[in-house]
């Protein structure tokens, strides 16, 4: 029998046959507990499966219907395909029926049956009034083009025609796939004897397979999968759209209370998110600034205060852009959807998509968070991908934009043919840059070498290091392939460690020259025992600067205050490797005898070896490094 990823909901009324439509649809009662045998009522999430015409199974998700226990239907509708929203045909349509087909849209839920129920008995004209009913109240709506079931649990009536049209339904839907790291909101923790902490949930992003190690939040326990369970089976694997058992290692029922978020790889938590809002139009408060209202995300319930971005108030039937600044952190991704519940009495005002999880703290009315919020709004891919990168001044690898975007790699990819096509993006390798910000860093190093090559005329360049450290957002390995691409577009040069415009030169008068050759001169002819930059210079700034514009090609400094000739350097580190090699050691004593040289010089060589990693000292001796 074939297990499929769909999971169908129920919403409805309080005591409009949710359950018993369930019943009969599958064989299972989805009132488990003693509460709700004693009360009638389907207090937390029941879940069970039926099978359909065709022989697969289907996960069903009976949600309650009770003013008092909407949060518990908010947890249970996050992830579903197919509504059955159920109606008394003797009642019909109720406050929370429109309550709920008004969450159901926020959270994003497009396809739906409209089930009749306690239809034998019913009065003919009374069901042609629903039924008109259904019409009005539900016009421009997904729920407009729903197919109208008409069933009585008890009897069995209209039972397999249901059945039929829910395998109809769900034959015009794609099942969820996702190379995302897996995702679950826990729902639902117990404890079953001789396995320890079980809990259930959607699986929103997967898949997940037994072993597997999961992050859990908000306290942030690691913990490890020992037994999977879809439609009361063992499984190896669950899939997206999977309504799952887990078992769980090293954590306890309390850890795992509903609005846990479990993740297969760290995520950041948020005291803050931009979303676009929705205020419902019976709603009966409009979405004002510093409201305090109840954040219902996944599975977790949070309170937060509402700023409106780009108008002073989101009114009955009006959208807008929201920060939601919360009470507690939550672990979400940008598109999902939350409900807003009015914090007292309650009520559920609105509702929407969160556009950024970690956003920064904005003001109000500002232009270019407001287009920014546009663009996030649209779900072009390619522009969100674009925008994101325009904000970053690092380089960006697809893993990167895929978490960013919470999108699957070929979505990524996508997006950035797209922007390649645009010539949007600059490549190096497998990262990129918008060809903005790359246009930006290009004009901040010409600006940064011009005023360089100003302020010291007779250097080469600046030093690499010195080039690094003006970068502190971009790692030394991303600045040298941005240099890199900036030496292929020849606009800059790189030679001895320094890095200058590429049509820079310097020239020196004769006098300058003369003094510059005398300074290089002395230092060739000491060898190893090379005169302090003082005793060279006598403090005249314009014989430091001929000085310091010999570092890093003519002259090689070994620590703060000692200068070798670049010759000297490279043959004692020639002769260090050659003699170590032959000899297997080397002390400093043999060092300073076959260069002539005091301890102060010889030490400083040495220790200098050692810090970039071609020696390493062993007692009084130094080895090769590799060895």
């Amino acid at each position: 029998m074939k297990k499929s990823n769909f999971v169908i909901g129920t919403a409805g009324h309080v005591d409009h046959g949710k359950t018993t439509l369930i019943k009969a649809l599958s064989g299972v009662d989805t009132d488990t507990t003693r509460e709700e045998k004693e009360r009638g009522l389907t207090i937390n999430l029941g879940f069970t499966f039926m099978t359909l015409p065709n022989g697969e199974e289907v996960g069903i998700v009976d949600v309650p219907g009770h003013e008092r226990f909407v949060k518990n239907m908010l947890a249970g509708v996050a992830s579903i395909d197919l509504v059955l929203l159920v109606i008394d045909v003797n009642e019909g349509i109720m406050p929370q029926t429109i309550e709920h087909a008004s969450i159901l849209r926020l959270l994003g839920v497009e396809n739906y049956i409209i089930v009749l129920t306690k239809v034998d008995d019913a009065d003919p004209e009374l069901k042609e009034i629903v039924l008109e009913d259904i019409k009005e109240r539900f016009q421009n709506t997904p729920l407009a083009v729903s197919p109208i079931v008409e069933t009585d649990a008890i009897s069995g009536t209209g039972i397999d025609a249901l059945k039929q049209t829910i395998q109809d339904k769900l034959s015009h839907l794609t099942e969820k796939e996702s190379d995302l790291p897996p995702r679950l909101n826990v729902d639902r923790a117990f404890s079953v004897k001789g396995f320890g902490t079980v809990v259930t949930g959607t699986l929103v992003d997967g898949p997940l397979t037994v072993g597997d190690e999961l992050y859990a939040y908000p306290d942030n326990k690691k913990t490890k999968i020992r037994n999977i369970q879809i439609h009361n089976k063992d499984q190896k694997q669950a899939y997206p759209g999977n309504r799952t058992a887990l078992n769980l290692t090293n954590v306890t029922v309390e850890e795992m209370e509903r609005g846990t978020v479990l993740s297969g790889v760290p995520l950041e938590g948020s005291y803050m998110l931009d979303v676009k809002a929705e205020c419902l139009p019976e709603s009966p408060y409009s979405l004002e600034l510093w409201d305090r209202v109840h954040v219902h995300v996944g599975s977790a319930e949070v309170l937060a205060r509402i700023v409106p971005i780009d108008k002073e108030r989101i009114v009955q039937g009006d959208s807008g852009y929201l920060q939601l600044r919360l009470e507690e952190q939550v672990h979400v991704k940008k598109g999902d959807h939350f409900i807003l519940r009015s914090y007292s009495p309650v009520y559920t005002v609105g509702g929407g998509t969160i556009l950024e999880e970690e956003p920064e703290k904005h003001k109000r009315f500002n232009e270019e968070v407001i287009s920014t919020l546009k663009v996030k709004e649209t779900g072009d891919l390619a522009q969100i991908l674009l925008d994101f990168l325009n904000r970053r001044s690092a380089l960006t690898s697809r893993k990167e934009m895929m978490q960013y975007l919470n999108v699957e790699q070929k979505q990524v990819d996508e997006a950035i043919a797209t922007l390649n096509d645009q010539q949007a993006l600059v490549t190096f390798g497998h990262q990129y840059m918008s060809i903005a910000t790359f246009t930006a860093f290009k004009q901040q190093i010409i600006t940064l070498l011009s005023a360089y090559h100003k302020d010291y005329p007779v250097r080469q360049g600046i030093p690499l290091e010195e080039l690094r450290s003006k970068f502190k957002g971009v790692s030394a390995k991303e600045l040298d392939q941005l240099l890199k691409q900036l030496r292929e577009e020849q606009q800059i040069a790189i030679e001895n460690g320094r890095a200058r415009l590429y049509d820079f030169t310097y020239q020196l008068d004769p006098a300058s020259q003369a003094d510059r050759d005398a300074i290089e001169a002395t230092l060739k002819e000491a060898g190893m025992t090379p005169p302090e930059k003082q005793e060279l210079t006598h403090g005249d700034q314009r014989l430091e600067e001929l000085f310091n514009s010999l570092i890093g090609s003519e002259i090689f400094q070994l620590d703060r205050n000692v200068y070798v000739h670049m010759a000297t350097y490279e043959a004692a580190r020639q002769f260090v490797i050659d003699y170590i090699n032959e000899h297997g050691e080397l002390s400093l004593g043999e060092f300073r005898d076959a260069w002539q040289t005091s301890r102060k010089y010889g030490m400083a060589f040495l220790e200098h070896l050692d810090a970039i990693g071609v020696t390493k000292r062993v007692g009084d001796v130094r080895v090769l490094k590799h060895e």
